[in-house]
């Protein structure tokens, strides 16, 4: 993982982390608050050895005490020491709950011991410490006693005094919402850094590249504030319409060494915004010019029909059983001339209805009609119709919605499309963010819809207004405006 990925980790996630810190932030303030108010006060005392009067006396003397030193301090929370103090300072409490109260250390290589004690009051922990202290000499005098009745060979002696404390010492509130910021902080990161590892989803071109070496014909970026929601690049117009200019451009390149006469406009699972890529595509090879039909395929959750405001009750599967003309069931929508196949009534086998050998006489006939045929289909992983319909057709477009599909759907669906043989001309990134840590700068254009397979029927009047297009049947019929 180097430093960029790092960085977007972080952009992704810097909600995340803000909200841990402040949380870490905010139970170190009510920690605080619910701690009580201690003090503690010091003392030290310094040991050393008697009756040293030449040099060599007084070398051991110092290896002596500071053999001495640390049991002296292991001494300090023996009861031996501390119920005198509990006697002396009427305390109420056994030797274990004040040896709590008491800490006692000695630096490396030194004779001092330090004695520390906490208390809620501040005069009382320094009499505490005071009175630890003197117990503490006491007791070392009368263990170090030898039996002969000669003088204790160690003496030791105070320091300094404990004094009353004028600030608690604890709770330390700028230590505990210091040290809460920063737990926060880690606790955001691992956070961040778990999402990361745990989210499959398709969410930059770097993870589109990653789990394919298909080309990526187009990036199509989130609609844009102050545009009409949902309308096609024929009134968007300016970046709008740029994004399936250059989709339309990049696909016939990719189909120079086989004919694409027929495209089949897919994607892995539902919501990933493949009905609006195909009529979108299907209004822009129609302004350049060609002769195209938009076959609604999607006999399970059909959208062409809502979405451009033709009539539903008639097209794919009235022609496919032959209750209908299919000169009468297209419909012609937009200045340009699309033509539109609604599909129809939805049948109880869409499957076997697209994999007919009527599908194939139809797709043959309007082959003669038309110069392209975009068909818009279910998506892959949950039906096979897609896959259907690849062997009536020349090629297939792979719709990829951003943060809609899973690296593992989407490669699912690309080797269920290689097993049929499928002719995948690329994919298209859909949705790309506008703005933020997945935003693609290099995809200025883009488009918008409320839900990403429908689009409500506009067309442009010359005063800029919008109105909902008109529709006609018939072979050729313009559209009226």
């Amino acid at each position: 993982m180097d430093v960029r990925e790092q960085l977007l980790i972080l952009r992704r996630s810097w909600r995340l982390i803000t909200v841990l810190a402040l949380l870490g932030t905010i139970l170190a303030g009510v920690a605080s608050l619910l701690t009580p108010t201690s003090y503690t006060a010091s003392t030290s005392l310094f040991v050393s050895t008697q009756n040293s009067e030449t040099s060599a006396e007084l070398q051991q003397g110092s290896v002596f005490a500071l053999a001495r030193v640390q049991s002296y301090v292991d001494v300090t929370s023996k009861p031996t020491v501390l119920q005198p103090v509990i006697d002396k300072l009427h305390l109420g409490m056994t030797p274990e709950a004040l040896a709590a109260k008491i800490k006692t250390s000695t630096a490396r290589n030194t004779v001092i011991i330090e004695i520390e004690a906490r208390d809620g009051s501040a005069q009382r922990s320094a009499d505490i410490a005071n009175a630890v202290a003197a117990s503490l000499i006491t007791a070392v005098a009368d263990l170090e006693r030898p039996t002969n009745g000669t003088p204790t060979p160690v003496r030791l002696s105070p320091v300094d005094h404990a004094t009353t404390p004028t600030e608690p010492s604890s709770p330390n509130a700028k230590l505990d919402l210091g040290l809460g910021l920063l737990y926060g902080l880690a606790a955001g990161i691992a956070a961040a850094v778990l999402r990361h590892v745990l989210d499959r989803n398709i969410r930059t071109e770097s993870d589109l590249r990653k789990m394919t070496d298909l080309p990526l014909l187009a990036g199509i970026t989130e609609q844009t504030a102050g545009r009409l929601p949902g309308a096609p690049p024929s009134v968007l117009g300016g970046s709008g319409a740029e994004a399936f200019r250059k989709l339309r451009t990049n696909l016939q390149f990719a189909g120079v060494n086989r004919p694409m006469r027929s495209i089949v406009v897919t994607s892995a699972s539902a919501g990933e915004g493949k009905s609006t890529v195909a009529l979108n595509l299907a209004v822009t090879i129609a302004k350049g010019g060609q002769k195209v039909i938009l076959v609604d395929a999607d006999l399970r959750l059909p959208s062409v029909a809502s979405a451009t405001g033709i009539e539903g009750g008639i097209g794919l599967t009235t022609v496919l059983v032959g209750t209908s003309s299919l000169d009468d069931s297209i419909q012609y929508w937009s200045d340009d001339g699309l033509a539109l196949l609604a599909s129809g009534p939805l049948p109880p086998n869409p499957s076997e209805l697209l994999g007919s050998a009527a599908m194939s006489r139809l797709l043959e006939e309007l082959q003669t009609k038309f110069d392209v045929i975009v068909v818009d289909s279910p998506p892959i992983l949950p039906v096979t119709d897609a896959s259907v319909l690849t062997k009536s057709t020349d090629s297939v477009l792979l719709v990829v919605g951003t943060k809609r599909v899973s690296q593992h759907s989407l490669a699912k669906a690309i080797d269920q499309l290689k097993f049929v043989d499928a002719n995948i001309l690329g994919v298209v990134q859909n949705r790309i963010p506008r703005r933020g840590p997945d935003a693609n700068t290099a995809y200025v254009a883009g488009y918008g819809a409320e839900h990403p397979d429908r689009i409500p029927p506009v067309d442009n009047r010359d005063d800029g207004s919008f109105r909902p297009a008109h529709v006609r049947r018939g072979k050729f019929a313009s559209v009226e405006t």
